[in-house]
């Protein structure tokens, strides 16, 4: 009788719950994990803000799945580059593409691309010292603008806010450390009303208690003041002195315009009433959301998470995996495969590269951790180099 096989393209949340998904609904499979960095846990090492440890401490869960022999993590390897996903296919019964959503959505305005403008996918990714982003180098003044209504916004001003003594129990990176304290005015600019916008209220309530930050927010003329975004805006505390940081949230705003000669220098706004307002910047976060590009359209082939159109969020990609795991096992039954798979092995020693298992990476987590100062939970080797050399000369205990 064969035996299930299959391959997971990306080790990010829904990768990871797709894993999770297929060794209880499918016992005795055997999972080949996929990914292109040479760490795993895709947003959630290197999306969540450093100052999320709660969030991140998800991972935790899965190292009991890869103490299983059938799992395998090829961890340093692109789908697509080093290995063509058509031997993929042919070598496993089921392939499922997590590779989330890599592009940024643009304002579509003039100006975007003057200096000082920076997609908040990117920022977060060099705040967390993702590999593709380190030479980032984003250049935070006081007066920044974030435009978005979700929570990647919120965590972005959270983040600039944060006194050094805040952020001391992140894993933020060294060579970001320098953002702390520089911004003196952010605006948080919201094309929706208070009772459409996708902020979560417990976080707008962490926002206000922050040590050296004052919140105000604006709001246009017939808004509903009792939605719970609104509500929990109004309760902010008042300080009796002078925040070193005031954090602005406008609502009903669309951003039609950024003005400046070689750098920003302002944000043009239109409002809900059709009146214009410009808004003085000299850094500008865009957050309004991500798209995963054209999929991967191949036989026995399943995208999950970003990539299937998912919310995003971890609650929502561990049932959309178990969701999209139980659809592929009905339409799917265990082929031979054992002269696909032995080509698929014979290309990976081609390559040379000697790809990072799971073992390596538990060798990263121990050397980031043996270089954590102070109360922080790691100090993140932000290099490829310095990943590849940290995972195969440092020994776990």
């Amino acid at each position: 009788m064969n035996r299930l096989t299959a391959a997971i393209v990306g080790a990010g949340p829904a990768g990871l719950f797709t894993l999770d998904a297929l060794l209880r609904q499918a016992p005795g499979v055997r999972v080949d994990l996929y990914e292109r960095l040479p760490t795993p846990f895709g947003l959630i090492r290197s999306g969540v803000a450093p100052d999320h440890q709660g969030v991140k401490a998800v991972v935790r869960q899965f190292d009991r799945a890869f103490a299983r022999e059938e799992v395998r993590l090829i961890a340093d390897c692109e789908v697509g580059a080093a290995l063509p996903l058509e031997l993929l296919c042919e070598a496993y019964d089921l392939v499922f593409m997590a590779t989330g959503a890599p592009l940024s959505r643009r304002l579509g305005v003039p100006g975007e691309d003057l200096d000082g403008v920076y997609p908040a996918a990117a920022f977060m990714a060099w705040l967390n010292g993702h590999p593709d982003h380190v030479d980032l180098n984003p250049q935070v003044g006081e007066q920044v603008v974030i435009v978005g209504g979700g929570n990647v916004a919120l965590d972005v001003a959270r983040v600039l806010a944060k006194t050094e003594a805040e952020m001391a129990n992140s894993d933020l990176c060294a060579h970001a450390r320098r953002i702390t304290g520089a911004a003196r005015v952010i605006t948080l600019a919201v094309r929706a009303m208070p009772d459409q916008a996708r902020f979560i209220p417990a976080e707008i309530a962490a926002l206000c208690r922050l040590e050296a930050a004052q919140v105000g927010f604006e709001l246009p003329a017939g808004a509903d003041r009792s939605a719970p975004v609104a509500a929990a805006l109004s309760a902010a505390p008042q300080r009796p002195s002078p925040a070193r940081v005031r954090i602005d949230f406008r609502f009903g705003l669309e951003a039609i315009e950024v003005e400046g000669r070689d750098r920003i220098e302002r944000v043009r706004f239109r409002g809900s009433d059709g009146l214009h307002d410009c808004v003085p910047a000299d850094t500008l976060i865009v957050a309004v959301g991500q798209e995963a590009g054209a999929p991967a359209v191949k036989a026995r082939t399943y995208p999950v998470g970003w990539a299937a159109g998912g919310r995003g969020d971890i609650p929502a990609a561990r049932a959309e995996a178990a969701a999209a795991v139980r659809r592929a096992l009905a339409e799917t039954a265990p082929q031979p495969r054992e002269a696909a798979y032995a080509q698929l092995e014979g290309r990976l020693e081609e390559t040379g590269r000697g790809f990072l298992d799971w073992a390596a990476w538990r060798r990263i987590d121990a050397a980031e951790r043996a270089a954590a100062l102070g109360s922080r939970p790691r100090e993140k080797l932000v290099s490829r180099g310095a990943l590849r050399e940290a995972a195969r000369l440092y020994e776990t205990e």
